[in-house]
């Protein structure tokens, strides 16, 4: 669901919530006004995607790591004394 901004008109609160796109809050729940809303425009931000961080790359990257830290604490492991059940 999409995340949408309100203003009350009469306590200036300002809040956000989640809703269908065909809904929309009227009533402050702050100080319950009723037709007091006004919806704002979230903030968003636009960037260009520079080559190394398209979403395949992260996800290798994350493998990657993975595969460092599980090395890492195998070795740990394999230098601990582990006595067999009886």
């Amino acid at each position: 669901m999409p995340k949408y901004s309100y203003k009350c008109t009469k306590c200036e609160d300002v809040f956000f919530t989640y809703h269908s796109i065909n809904d929309s809050k009227k009533n402050c729940p702050v100080c319950g006004v009723k037709n007091s809303l006004d919806r704002i425009p979230c903030d968003f931000s636009l960037y260009e995607q520079k080559e190394d961080n398209k979403v395949g790359s992260l996800v290798n990257k994350s493998i990657e790591d993975f595969r460092e830290d599980l090395e890492s604490e195998k070795g740990k492991l394999k230098n601990e004394f582990f006595k067999p059940d009886k």
